[in-house]
C-alpha cells in the first residue's frame, strides 16, 4: 500500500490559518509554559482561549462535544505548527492529547459530556497519576488503593513525577481496586479533583529546573462517577491508549526551532576570523542534526497516518517514541559541542550563547528516555508486538 503523507487542499488551508494565527500571537514566554519546561500559566491559558475563539481547536473532536468530526490529521497538523515555534505544544497539553481519547472510548455519556467539550474548548487540565515511587514504568505493580465505600472510592497512597498536578484541575488517576486480583486485572482509572480535600503536592525539582510533584491521597472520597469506564480495566484503558498518546506527544517538530538557532549561531559567530559555518566538522554536526530531526519526522508520519487511516498499529508509535527520545539527546550532545566550553553556562547568563536554550534542553533530555516508559520497556514493546519475539 502506498503512503501520501501530504495534505488536502482542505488540510493545508487549515495550516495555514494556524500558522498566521501562531505567527501573531504566540511568543517564547507563552510557548515555554507546558509541561516539560515553565508549566501552564494564566498567560498559556489565555493563549488556549485565543486559539479556540479563533476557530482553531478541536476540529478532529466529534461534533456534538463542541468539535467538527474531522480526521485526527488536523490535530497532529496543530500539534507540529506549535512545535516548530519555540518547541510550543497545545495548551492544557494532557486533557487534549492524552485523556480526553480515553473519556471518548471509555467514559459514559455523562462523563463525556461534563468534560469533553472543556477539553476541546481548551478550558482544563489534566495531571497524569500513574507512576508510583517503587513501580516506575512497571504500572502493574502500583500499590496505591482505591476501596468501594458504596457511594464512593476511599484513596490512599503515594505518586510521583505528576508533572501538572500543581497546576491542574484535575487527576487522571491509576489506583488498586481489586487487591486480590492478578496485577494487570486489578486496576481502575478515575477522575479526581486535584484540590480535594485529603490530597497533599509537593514539588520536586528535577536537574534542569523543571517542577514536578509528588502526590499524596490520605483517605481521599472519590464520587462513584468518577470511575472512568468498568472497574478493575484501567490497565488495559491505559495501555490501549499508549500507541496514540506516542503519535500526539513525541513530536519531532519541536526540535526544528533548535536546529535553526544553531544554523543561525554558526553563520554568525566567527573563529579566528571565520564564522563557524565554514568548518567542515561544524557543518558535518548541524547536518547530522537535520538529518535526524527528517528521519524521525519521517517515522512519526508513518504511524501518524496509519492512526488516521484506521490502520492496525502493533509497535510503530512506540518506535517513534524511543527514536526521538534518543535522538534528542544526540542532538544536544552535539549543539554541546559546537558551543565549546560556554555550553556549561545557565539560562540568564549575560555569556549563553542561545539564552542557555542548549544547556537547558540538555539537562532535560534525560528525562525523555525514562518519562512516559524508559527506552528499555520501549524496546521490549518492539519486540514483542512488533517483531514476534518471545517474552523473558
Amino acid at each position: 500500500m502506498a503512503w501520501d503523507f501530504g495534505y488536502t487542499k482542505e488540510e493545508e488551508a487549515y495550516r495555514q490559518k494556524v500558522a498566521a494565527f501562531l505567527d501573531k500571537e504566540l511568543t517564547e514566554e507563552i510557548a515555554r509554559q507546558n509541561w516539560e519546561d515553565l508549566g501552564l500559566d494564566k498567560e498559556g491559558r489565555a493563549f488556549g482561549n485565543k486559539l479556540w475563539e479563533s476557530g482553531l481547536l478541536g476540529w478532529s473532536w466529534p461534533v456534538e462535544y463542541g468539535g467538527k468530526g474531522l480526521s485526527p490529521v488536523y490535530d497532529f497538523i496543530l500539534i507540529d505548527e506549535l512545535g516548530k515555534r519555540w518547541s510550543a505544544h497545545v495548551p492544557n497539553d494532557v486533557a487534549y492529547t492524552m485523556v480526553g481519547h480515553t473519556i471518548l472510548r471509555r467514559g459514559n455519556d455523562a462523563m463525556k459530556k461534563e468534560f469533553i467539550p472543556r477539553i476541546v474548548r481548551g478550558e482544563i487540565e489534566f495531571g497524569l497519576g500513574y507512576t508510583e515511587p517503587e513501580a516506575g514504568s512497571d504500572l502493574a505493580n502500583m500499590k496505591m488503593t482505591a476501596i468501594d465505600q458504596g457511594d464512593y472510592y476511599l484513596v490512599n497512597g503515594q505518586k510521583t513525577f505528576n508533572t501538572e498536578s500543581h497546576y491542574s484541575d484535575y487527576h487522571w488517576l491509576a489506583a488498586k481496586t481489586d487487591l486480590k486480583a492478578s496485577p494487570y486485572k486489578g486496576i481502575s482509572l478515575f477522575i479526581v479533583d486535584q484540590r480535594a480535600p485529603g490530597i497533599t503536592i509537593r514539588p520536586m525539582i528535577t536537574m534542569s529546573g523543571e517542577r514536578t510533584n509528588e502526590v499524596f491521597y490520605d483517605d481521599v472520597k472519590v464520587p462513584k462517577n468518577r470511575l472512568v469506564g468498568e472497574v478493575n480495566k484501567g490497565f488495559y484503558y491505559m495501555m490501549e491508549a499508549l500507541m496514540s498518546e506516542r503519535n500526539y506527544v513525541f513530536t519531532p517538530s519541536r526540535y526544528y526551532p533548535y536546529l535553526n538557532m544553531l544554523v543561525d549561531y554558526a553563520k554568525k559567530t566567527t573563529y579566528l576570523g571565520k564564522p563557524l559555518a565554514e568548518d567542515p566538522m561544524v557543518r558535518q554536526k548541524i547536518a547530522q542534526i537535520a538529518v535526524e530531526i527528517e528521519a524521525t519526522q519521517l517515522l512519526s508520519d508513518h504511524a501518524r497516518w496509519m492512526e488516521w487511516n484506521h490502520q492496525t498499529m502493533t509497535c510503530e508509535p512506540e518506535i517513534t517514541k524511543v527514536v526521538v527520545s534518543e535522538m534528542e539527546q544526540r542532538m544536544v550532545d552535539n549543539a554541546m559541542q559546537l558551543l565549546d566550553q560556554y555550553c556549561q553556562l545557565e539560562e540568564g547568563s549575560k555569556y549563553a550563547p542561545l539564552k542557555g536554550r542548549i544547556e537547558w534542553e540538555f539537562l532535560h533530555s534525560f528525562m525523555t528516555t525514562i518519562g512516559a516508559g524508559t527506552s528499555e520497556v520501549g524496546r521490549t514493546v518492539i519486540a514483542t508486538r512488533g517483531l514476534g519475539l518471545p517474552r523473558g
